[in-house]
């Protein structure tokens, strides 16, 4: 009995570090939205340093997501996440100690790469510590429901933390609680290696392809499209993603794996890009404090983690199909209420605008993944899984640039409500897309 209750107690503290982890990455990538623009005024960066800022994060972990599931495997999930964890950490605090914004963005990335070894072997370590499929499954959804919130929760925590003690305390919060998590991994059985081919043709043609593109559509406002430095980018991201596409993946030839690759891309292009420009309007427009503008995100944090538990429940009642599409729909008429509202509008009716946001990108993921996994051999699940997180990493990079080009190059006002219509109008196609491609009703066993 005592050895019984003891390896229970183990796992759950092996179970806790994990989810601890993965809600730090993944708090990291909105944490600082409402931070840049004290960050801008400090450190003299522009939009686009700020887009960098970002941007850095995100890159980094999109592309390196591809091939971080093989090197947990081959390494060790507990090595790779220890390690991985201790690199975040150090990356956290050098970009706290940042004194421009070059340095910053550079520690961003080490940053984003630490991330990518972390997110995969958190959810390893999650399957080798419970081996029961009841127990992991619960495991499995706590932990998902965790990355969510931390994304959801980031603009609020960045407000509080860079209002009370500055904006340099959005990094440093993540080292005490980096080095709880890899305390609690000392309790984790040391992972067995296994072989797993590492595909570095595809790796770089993916950062290749993703950051050329991501640096031509960031400069295009200040330089514009004849610059040398935004068409040679532009060309060389053509010819990375086309070599890009001769790597084996078979399930791009599903219309169900595509669809869900849309949605995944679609959800975090149209949330990531929105903060960035919320938190820029509302703070240099509107001339609210860091504080006041973290507040303002609660109808869309309050919702994200009900509607994520909602999705999952509605995905068992009636199958992903009409979740899915429908989820999108309802976030889509979000972003065209704040299309109506504008920059300028009524505060009530933007925040307003936020909940149908919240909601449907809650609601949205659950039935992506379901469908995503059930589309797919069981072999390849941890493939797909990293080439979706992957995609989704690549919308929000793209996301930030896209919309904070807009902003620059149309005004405040325009650019906010032509973001607001691309963001839908992304949504409702992947919407449509989802609709005519994923079989309807519950999957079987």
């Amino acid at each position: 009995m005592t050895t019984v209750v003891t390896d229970t107690r183990r796992s759950r503290i092996v179970v806790l570090a994990s989810c601890l982890g993965f809600f730090l990455i993944n708090l990291d990538a909105t944490i600082v939205t409402v931070a840049l623009p004290v960050i801008g005024e400090r450190l003299g960066a522009g939009v686009s340093g700020l887009q960098w800022v970002v941007a850095g994060y995100t890159l980094a972990f999109a592309g390196l997501l591809l091939t971080a599931g093989s090197v947990s495997d081959r390494v060790g999930a507990t090595r790779v996440f220890g390690y991985g964890l201790l690199a975040f950490s150090a990356a956290s605090a050098a970009c706290g100690f940042a004194s421009d914004t070059g340095f910053l963005i550079v520690a961003r990335v080490l940053q984003g790469a630490a991330a990518a070894a972390v997110l995969p072997a958190s959810l390893a370590l999650l399957r080798q510590s419970l081996p029961d499929p009841a127990a992991r499954a619960k495991a499995i959804a706590i932990w998902a429901a965790g990355g969510g919130a931390a994304v959801a929760a980031g603009p609020l925590a960045g407000g509080f933390l860079t209002a009370r003690f500055g904006w340099e305390a959005i990094f440093f919060v993540n080292v005490p609680f980096a080095l709880l998590a890899i305390l609690g991994l000392s309790r984790a059985d040391r992972s067995t290696r296994q072989r797993s081919p590492i595909d570095l043709r595809g790796q770089i043609a993916a950062v290749v392809a993703l950051t050329a593109f991501t640096f031509a559509v960031i400069e295009i406002a200040p330089m514009g499209l004849t610059s040398p430095a935004v068409y040679v980018p532009l060309l060389v991201a053509v010819a990375a993603a086309l070599w890009f596409t001769r790597v084996d993946l078979r399930e791009l030839r599903s219309r169900v794996f595509v669809s869900c690759l849309s949605t995944g891309f679609a959800l975090n292009f149209a949330y990531y890009g929105i903060m960035f420009v919320f938190s820029i309007v509302f703070q240099q427009e509107r001339g609210w404090s860091p504080l006041m503008t973290g507040l303002s995100f609660l109808p869309l944090t309050a919702v994200v983690l009900a509607s994520n538990i909602a999705g999952g429940k509605l995905t068992a009642l009636i199958g992903p199909r009409l979740p899915m599409a429908g989820a999108q729909l309802l976030e889509a008429t979000g972003f065209l209420g704040v299309l109506l509202v504008g920059a300028h509008g009524p505060t009530w009716l933007l925040l307003l605008a936020m909940v149908p946001i919240g909601v449907g990108g809650g609601l949205a993921s659950p039935p992506m993944m379901t469908a995503l996994l059930e589309s797919v051999a069981a072999e390849r699940a941890g493939v797909v899984s990293g080439l979706l997180s992957s995609c989704r990493q690549a919308g929000g990079v793209l996301g930030v640039a896209v919309f904070g080009v807009l902003v620059s190059a149309t005004g405040f006002e325009t650019g906010f409500r032509v973001s607001a219509g691309l963001a839908a109008a992304l949504l409702g196609a992947a919407a449509v897309a989802a609709f005519r491609n994923i079989t309807p009703g519950v999957p079987g066993p």
